[in-house]
């Protein structure tokens, strides 16, 4: 500790008064410290790890190097053939790490993480502003890629588990909606649409602000696996019997209220409630040219769940249309309103309290997604476009730093477990130091003369 404090008061001294010079230096500085002393642990755990694994044949030790958060550290690790003729690594088993990748899984899950919020030219920029490695846009496009991969496997391996002790809750809110984006394509690009259900226990007051309770969002590019995986998470984490299902959409192609009721097969009872925000834009679309004063009472008429009074408003827009696409825009909603009554029904209609139907918030949530998908006239391929999805999906849900944690399953091989402290890789290694050497000034003239008192002076 004192040889580093005395490096950072040299550095210090040497900037010239310039603070700015000084931390740069020292950050240099640092960040090769650590990648130094981590290269050297990693080899102290292999020499560790030797001793506990069961192998036939040291093959010879192989070099890796391997980006970190702290920079490039390189380590020489042990080749062993097994008793089943197979070569591993124990270190590479022990720690997990995927074959031929050059990056720690810490700096995959910030890599992917900076990508799903920013363009991928943005994300190189700051991972090369930020750490001492160089990388460029098509590396992080690749980084990324592999991180939806383990999100998607580590999501499918979720579902395979089995929890014996189910949550019970009063009241579940699902809501489902989709959004287009651009594929890329040869000569023209093509829309493809994501689909999204979101499922939360209700929204607690945080100031006054909103906030869902165990939100969980599934998101797919095919509209019937997203809503397996519902059924699937359903089936896995809840006991229903007991349960409220309430849900919410717009009631279009793929979202009807049917497809809901599959998902709620098991609850104590089923809502299904037609999504404010689709309902309000399609009136004021179809209404756009007729005075706000019956835009205003067809909204009070809708709200209050009044058929008489939406009624004579349609009525009376109909008698006031000057042209055709007019009037055919409100024979358009007046079909849209009859086809969804049913749904626009209100919560104390339905034996509920106004302050547990708690819906609408998919719609605004979509803007974590589109905003990085959409927007710039951005187009993916559909390999990327995936990737993208279950990393946002994995961040919102709270899994990505799991997903990069629990690395593909690999070959078994019997490793014992190494206990060891954390001071075997702080302690100072020995190092051989040489004593004094005593030396003596060769006189070739009389002892009387000023070089003969030189000598005797300092012998």
């Amino acid at each position: 500790m004192s040889q580093i404090l005395t490096e950072i008061m040299t550095v210090l001294k040497d900037s010239n008064s310039l603070l700015f010079n000084a931390e740069q230096d020292l950050m240099i500085r640092c960040q090769a410290l650590i990648a130094t002393a981590l290269g050297q642990a990693l080899e102290e755990l292999d020499d560790l790890l030797i001793g506990e694994t069961k192998y036939q044949e040291i093959v010879g030790k192989r070099e890796r190097t391997l980006n970190f958060m702290c920079g490039a550290v390189t380590f020489k690790r042990r080749l062993v053939k097994l008793a089943d003729k197979k070569y591993v690594f124990p270190l590479d088993r022990y720690l997990q790490l995927i074959p031929r990748s050059r990056f720690s899984p810490l700096m995959v899950e910030k890599v992917a993480k900076l990508a799903s919020h920013s363009v991928l030219r943005t994300t190189a920029l700051a991972v090369n502003l930020l750490t001492p490695l160089s990388i460029s846009h098509q590396k992080v496009g690749q980084l990324y890629q592999a991180a939806g991969t383990q999100c998607e496997k580590q999501r499918e391996e979720t579902t395979l588990v089995n929890i014996e002790k189910k949550r019970r809750v009063p009241y579940l809110y699902l809501e489902g909606d989709a959004f287009c984006v651009a594929l890329k394509a040869k000569q023209h690009h093509k829309n493809v649409f994501i689909h999204r259900l979101q499922l939360t226990e209700g929204i607690s007051q945080n100031g006054q602000r909103r906030q869902t309770l165990n939100r969980h969002v599934f998101t797919g590019l095919n509209r019937q696996a997203v809503f397996n995986q519902v059924q699937d998470y359903l089936d896995q984490n809840y006991d229903l019997r007991a349960t409220t299902m309430i849900t919410g959409s717009d009631n279009g192609s793929g979202y009807e209220p049917s497809c809901f009721d599959e998902l709620a097969v098991g609850a104590k009872k089923h809502e299904h409630f037609l999504d404010r925000y689709h309902l309000n834009r399609k009136i004021r679309s179809r209404l756009s040219k007729m005075p706000k004063i019956l835009q205003s009472k067809l909204f009070q008429g809708v709200h209050n769940w009044d058929n008489d009074q939406v009624q004579i408003v349609l009525d009376t827009c109909e008698f006031q249309a000057n042209d055709a696409d007019s009037l055919e825009a409100i024979q358009l909603l007046r079909s849209y309103l009859k086809r969804n009554w049913n749904y626009l029904k209100p919560a104390d209609k339905r034996s509920l309290a106004t302050e547990t139907v708690c819906l609408g918030g998919c719609e605004s949530n979509h803007r974590r997604f589109t905003y990085r998908l959409k927007h710039q006239g951005r187009s993916w391929s559909k390999a990327g476009l995936k990737a993208m999805i279950a990393v946002i999906t994995s961040e919102i849900n709270g899994q990505l730093e799991t997903a990069m944690i629990k690395m593909p399953n690999t070959l078994p091989i019997s490793i014992m477990p190494v206990k060891v402290a954390a001071s075997y890789f702080l302690k100072q290694p020995f190092t051989q130091h040489q004593g004094i050497r005593h030396g003596s000034i060769s006189l070739d003239a009389a002892t009387s003369s000023a070089m003969g008192n030189l000598v005797k002076a300092i012998s």
